[in-house]
């Protein structure tokens, strides 16, 4: 079966969960309202609603561009970070200072009281690992709990992110999903990419951070036979979410179907795909939780309006700037507001959590995504 008509044997149903306010879109319409900054320059160097997917290809490429979706709120690493206070910019200046961490179990244990031998391999994966693993062990030795500031942007910016992207949408929603398939390791890798306007996972839900422009994704895999054919039913599938993962066999009782499709919990404001309608207790040490209860809208496999194959969009390569407002922090500021704890420290970060990504082929550093160039070895296939 050619993977045309692959994607749309395979497409799956999503259920979403009570008080979500965003849906897969295309970045079509998100282009509508958006704005088109460079690094450094006062204002944008395309107003909002007149940034084309040429401008993103040819003109304004490089990774120090960002669109911007909302009408207000911060724009500045600075104008975040006052707001948050000195507990979390004490926790972005240490994890400056070590910004990899090396995973081990006993870190991994202190933070996710789910690890086992059979997850080990998702825990290593979390793109927050860096940022709390450390904290984590210590607040556990300490006996401390639900001591982590979270990485919220205001409510106003919230609120503005769902006004635009209502208006977009209009009454007959276009919703969206960007395929790709590549064949790795005797799997053909069937995959599916979902572009959310906002992740309000910390303001909306209680979750860890806010940012524009989300990308998440789910992807099926099929062995291939002696002639390069995939053979179905597929034989994994693997729910993706916080730059970790949850592979299971097609066949697993946890993976629900209807017919061919899959069925995706997708979880309150973080979009991570999960299998089950359930809580997920991501860090319970920090009441960090997914809700993918799946008790609110359902988008069936035939509701989907656009189907794009992520092969032919010259954008995908070509644009290294980040879907939604990237904001950097000088750490000369962050010296300044803990003049009495740090020496001066020179340069900048990226201030993780609130940064929007660069798209599903580029991670937050610029170079490519282990499930774009690995997937089977990201999903752990045997």
């Amino acid at each position: 079966m050619a993977s045309d008509e692959l994607h749309q044997k395979y497409a799956p149903i999503m259920h979403f969960s009570r008080g979500e306010r965003f849906f897969p879109m295309s970045v079509d319409d998100f282009l509508t309202y958006t704005a088109l900054y460079v690094k450094g320059r006062e204002g944008p160097v395309i107003p909002a609603g007149k940034v084309t997917l040429d401008d993103l290809t040819r003109r304004y490429s490089s990774q120090e561009t960002f669109l911007r979706s909302v009408a207000t709120g911060p724009i500045r690493g600075t104008e975040v970070a006052s707001e948050w206070g000195v507990a979390a910019i004490r926790l972005i200046y240490e994890w400056s200072q070590h910004p990899v961490v090396t995973w081990t179990e006993e870190l991994a244990r202190s933070a996710y009281n789910w690890f086992s031998e059979k997850t080990r391999a998702a825990t290593k994966l979390f793109w927050w690992n860096s940022l709390l693993l450390p904290k984590a062990y210590a607040d556990k030795k300490g006996g401390v709990r639900e001591k982590l500031p979270r990485f919220k942007l205001p409510q106003e910016v919230r609120k503005s992110a769902v006004e635009s992207y209502e208006t977009s949408q209009g009454r007959d929603r276009n919703y969206t999903y960007y395929y790709r398939t590549v064949q790795q390791a005797g799997y053909l890798n069937l995959q599916y990419w979902f572009f959310y306007a906002y992740n309000d996972w910390a303001s909306g839900f209680g979750g860890f951070n806010d940012h524009e422009g989300d990308w998440e994704g789910f992807h099926v895999f099929f062995k291939l036979d002696a002639g390069n054919r995939p053979i179905e039913p597929p034989a994994y599938v693997c729910y993706l979410g916080h730059h970790s993962r949850i592979t299971k066999p097609w066949t697993h009782p946890d993976v629900k179907k209807v017919g061919s499709h899959p069925v995706i919990y997708v979880a309150a404001g973080s979009h991570a795909s999960y299998p089950e309608a359930k809580r997920y207790p991501l860090m319970a040490l920090y009441n960090l939780i997914d809700y993918a209860t799946g008790e609110s809208f359902t988008l069936d496999h035939d509701r989907w309006q656009s189907r794009i194959n992520l092969e032919k969009v010259p954008w995908l390569s070509a644009y290294l700037g980040s879907w939604g407002t990237r904001y950097w922090l000088s750490l000369e500021w962050v010296q300044k507001t803990l003049s009495s704890l740090v020496s001066s420290i020179p340069g900048e970060v990226d201030l993780p959590g609130v940064s929007a990504p660069r798209g599903p082929k580029f991670g937050d550093g610029g170079g490519e995504r282990e499930t774009w160039y690995n997937p089977v070895g990201f999903a752990g296939l045997p």
